[in-house]
């Protein structure tokens, strides 16, 4: 009994240091996702999508790109998510904390979380939207309003242009994407890919060129 006592401590052991591993290499690249976003952003155009981010001088030299939006305080993050109703996956806070809230990355550019004090909520064709505007966008009971099919536990993470954008899933930790197209007849889709790795594809893509911003 006491040597199947010592095999199953062990195993259980073993469990715990894989587990503790497989933590700290999440963690480590992480870390080096937010290394890479911050040094991306120090020097290619905010949103890439968005033609207004080359921008000139009266004698068509090129000036730095706009910045994207400041970080966030974690205070503001849990905000968001008691207006949205659920938590957000880690590498959405870490981003949004450390890096920016949103106004970067592909196409016309990931949606800040928090929406704005001196902004009021209206029409999406009017104003900058936010995650927290969308989804209160999205599930405003209102009988016309065909918005309200949205996911539960989805958010408008990335606009792709003509109203469509790219979700995430937060019912996971990983942040699985979903392009949302409501020109098609199915319009929510899985993209197969988690934002992390989506992150990682657009880092690893051709940035504008360094010169140009130097």
């Amino acid at each position: 009994m006491l040597s199947c006592g010592l095999i199953w401590n062990k195993d259980r052991i073993h469990l715990t240091t894989i587990r503790v591993r497989l933590t700290l290499s999440k963690l480590s690249n992480m870390s080096e996702l937010i290394t890479q976003l911050t040094d991306r952003l120090c020097y290619s155009p905010a949103i890439e999508g968005d033609a207004s981010c080359v921008r000139t001088d009266e004698v068509g030299n090129v000036l730095p790109p706009q910045k994207p939006n400041a970080p966030i305080k974690l205070e503001d993050v849990i905000y968001v998510e008691s207006q949205i109703g659920f938590k957000l996956p880690p590498i959405i806070r870490q981003i949004s904390t450390e890096v920016a809230d949103g106004g970067f990355g592909p196409d016309w550019g990931i949606n800040r979380l928090k929406h704005p004090l001196n902004l009021p909520f209206g029409p999406h064709w009017e104003i900058k939207m936010s995650v927290e505007s969308w989804h209160k966008l999205y599930h405003t009971s209102n009988d016309d309003n065909q918005l309200a099919t949205f996911p539960n536990h989805f958010i408008r993470y990335c606009e792709v242009g003509c109203n469509i954008s790219i979700c995430v899933d937060c019912t996971s930790e990983s942040g699985y994407l979903f392009l949302d197209d409501p020109n098609a007849s199915d319009p929510i889709q899985p993209m197969g890919v988690t934002l992390e790795e989506w992150l990682l594809q657009w880092l690893s893509s051709n940035p504008w060129p360094k010169q140009m911003y130097s």
